[in-house]
Parts: structure tokens; C-alpha cells; sequence
């Protein structure tokens, strides 16, 4: 009889917290206007420094988190690279890209899964790469990344327009049924998908090769045994990564409050954001590890949501929906940047508790569940 291999904890904990991470993003995307933050949402002191903190802290990091530990936990699947495992991979991602494009027409149009279905392709590709070969695809797609961020910044910069799809979108999600803001965000899927796929897709295809490294050399598994990587993490995160976040936040922010968020400077910090997100983002990470090692049972509370990602992510976005829609109870567009964020935070805290109670009595969330089934093996991490 083989025995089951313990399941690793710090990366359901950062899957957990990641999930907040990326709740506060979008809320401001599901809550406030298709576009995010507008003008009248960071009027106030309150609201400026809320917009001003998600963008320096949270947007462009934490989806980074998550590609970091889907590369990780593919590793689990293609370690032998064995042709029954790399079919339960193939299945693995067609069932994300179903997961996705659902998530995509019914509760939020800027769904990751849909890109990362598509990446993970690449992935399998290169996963009998050895880890020098790894580092180049990492090198190679993070000059990628600031090629086309920096085209499009340049590009948004000299030509702002407003988008029809995005209006019609925005006019939806204010007085449309269940339906017409399905249709809306189908038009609009076209887009958005490309949008993400540009400026997120790289970097996140580099951080899948990243976490597909870290899982060859166990590096969560153990976290006392890479006291000396955590520690530089956490200082190059903090000491670099945090104040070009903060700059790059300034500059969006200002620009939303004079109502010039594709001019110079607005385009410049949006640019500086993405491109310098994965400073901190490997500064959390480290800071995080570096806590759990000093204080073992440390964000242990999130662990149910980690392990229930999926249901968790999805079920966000659904609350969000119904909240904020025209067919819940209709506040999209009607609150500034610190209830829509709070709002947001009670979703994850909501379905952090759910997740809690759910896993008292399952193994796996509701969604995970479904993964399994035409993955054909139940996930191991």
C-alpha cells in the first residue's frame, strides 16, 4: 500500500492570502466601472489613500502569487513526465479554460484562468527543460513583458480613446439583467482577454517558471531549510520593491483624481507598476516564509481557503456580482474606492469562513472537486 506524501502548507497559506490580494483588485473593477478606479471613486482623502494602497500593494502582485504556485503545483503533475501525466495536465487545463471563460461571461470579465489554460500549454512544453534552460525562458519572458507593457503605455499614452466595450459594459453592469450583462461581457471578452494576455501573460508565464524551479528543489516544503533565500527576498521586496510600487501608485492615482489616467505620467506608472511588481511580490513571499519558520502555525487560517482556490476565487467574483450588478442589488458605480474595497474584503472573509466549515468535513471545495474529476486524479497541491 503507498503512502501519501504529506501536503505542503506555506503554499496553500500564500494561495489563501493571494486570494485577498486579488479580491481587492477587482472589486474596484466589478464595483466602481469596468475600467477601475475612476475620478469621482478617489474623491476624499479616504478614497485617495485606499486606491492609492491596493495599487501599491496589491494590483499586479498577487496574480503573479498565484501563476508562481501554478507552476509549482504542476510540477506534482509533470515531475515523471509520464504520457498518463501529461494527459491529466492536458485535461487539467482545458477544465481551467471551461472554469474560466464561465467566470469570464457570468461574474468577471478580467478572469486569469482563461490565459493561464493557454500558457500552461508552454509550460508542458518546456517541462523536461533543465533549470538553466528555465532561467532563460524566465529572462526571455520578462523582456517580453516589458517590451509590450512598455509599447502599450506608449501607445495609450499618445492615443487615449474611450472604449465602446468597456461603456457598454459600465451601462450593463448599472441597469442590465442577468443576461444582457452576460452578452455585455461577452462582447467585451475579446478585448480584455488580449489586454490580459499582453501585459499579464508574460510575467506570468515567468513566474510559472519560477515556481516550476522552486518545486524541483522543494523550496516550500521546507521553508527553514532556504532561511538565507527568504531573508534576501524580503529585503530586495521591502527596501526596492516597495518604493517603486509606491511611485508608480502616485502617479496612477494622481492621474485618476485629474481624470488623466492615460496621460504621461498615468501611462508611466501604470508601466512602472507591472513591470516592478515581482520585486514585491518575492519580497511577500519571503516575509511570509520567513514568518511561518519563526512561528510555525502563522496564517494557518488560511489554509481551507488555499486548498479550495478555485471555489474561492469564482465565488468572489459572484458575490461581488450580486452585490454590485444591476440585477443584485445595484451599487456599481455608486461607491468610492474604500466601501467598494471593504466590500470586497468581506467576500473573501465570507468565503474564507465557508471554506473553513467546508473542509471540516471534505477534502476538497465544491470546484476542486469538479477539477478532479476530469483531471482524473485527485490534485495533490
Amino acid at each position: 500500500m503507498s503512502r501519501t506524501t504529506p501536503r505542503e502548507v506555506l503554499p496553500d497559506r500564500l494561495r489563501g492570502i493571494a486570494l485577498l490580494g486579488i479580491v481587492v483588485v477587482n472589486a474596484a473593477f466589478m464595483g466602481i466601472s469596468a475600467g477601475g478606479f475612476t475620478q469621482d471613486s478617489v474623491d476624499g482623502a479616504a478614497n485617495f489613500v485606499t486606491a492609492l494602497l491596493i495599487i501599491a500593494l496589491a494590483e499586479g502582485k498577487f496574480y503573479l502569487l498565484f501563476s508562481f504556485l501554478f507552476g509549482y503545483s504542476a510540477a506534482f503533475i509533470l515531475r515523471d513526465n509520464s504520457s498518463p501525466n501529461r494527459r491529466r495536465y492536458l485535461r487539467r487545463l482545458f477544465a481551467l479554460f471551461l472554469f474560466g471563460f464561465a467566470h469570464a461571461v457570468f461574474f468577471f470579465v478580467g478572469d486569469i484562468l482563461i490565459t493561464y489554460s493557454i500558457l500552461g500549454l508552454l509550460l508542458l512544453i518546456i517541462s523536461k527543460s533543465t533549470d538553466r534552460n528555465l532561467r532563460r525562458w524566465t529572462i526571455t519572458a520578462i523582456a517580453v513583458s516589458i517590451l509590450i507593457t512598455m509599447t502599450i503605455s506608449v501607445l495609450l499614452a499618445a492615443f487615449p480613446e474611450n472604449d465602446a466595450g468597456l461603456i457598454n459594459l459600465n451601462n450593463a453592469m448599472t441597469t442590465g439583467t442577468f443576461t444582457e450583462v452576460a452578452f455585455a461581457r461577452l462582447e467585451a471578452l475579446p478585448q480584455i482577454l488580449l489586454v490580459v494576455f499582453l501585459i499579464q501573460g508574460p510575467m506570468a508565464f515567468a513566474a510559472f517558471t519560477v515556481g516550476l524551479r522552486a518545486s524541483r528543489h522543494q523550496l516550500l516544503a521546507n521553508p527553514a531549510a532556504h532561511i538565507n533565500i527568504w531573508r534576501r527576498l524580503a529585503l530586495w521586496g521591502w527596501a526596492i520593491g516597495l518604493p517603486l510600487q509606491a511611485l508608480a501608485a502616485w502617479l496612477q492615482v494622481s492621474a485618476v483624481a485629474t481624470d488623466e489616467q492615460m496621460s504621461v505620467s498615468g501611462s508611466a506608472g501604470l508601466a512602472l507598476g507591472f513591470l516592478t511588481a515581482p520585486i514585491l511580490t518575492a519580497g511577500y513571499i519571503g516575509s511570509i516564509a520567513l514568518l511561518i519558520v519563526r512561528k510555525p502555525h502563522f496564517l494557518s487560517v488560511m489554509e481551507p481557503a488555499g486548498r479550495m482556490s478555485l471555489t474561492v476565487y469564482i465565488g468572489e467574483s459572484a458575490l461581488l456580482s450580486l452585490i454590485f450588478a444591476g440585477y443584485g442589488l445595484g451599487y456599481f458605480g455608486q461607491w468610492g474606492a474604500l466601501p467598494v474595497v471593504l466590500t470586497g474584503i468581506a467576500s473573501w472573509a465570507v468565503l474564507s469562513i465557508f471554506a473553513w466549515l467546508w473542509m471540516k468535513r471534505f477534502n476538497q471545495g465544491p470546484l476542486e472537486r469538479v477539477l478532479a474529476l476530469i483531471t482524473g486524479k485527485k490534485q495533490h497541491s
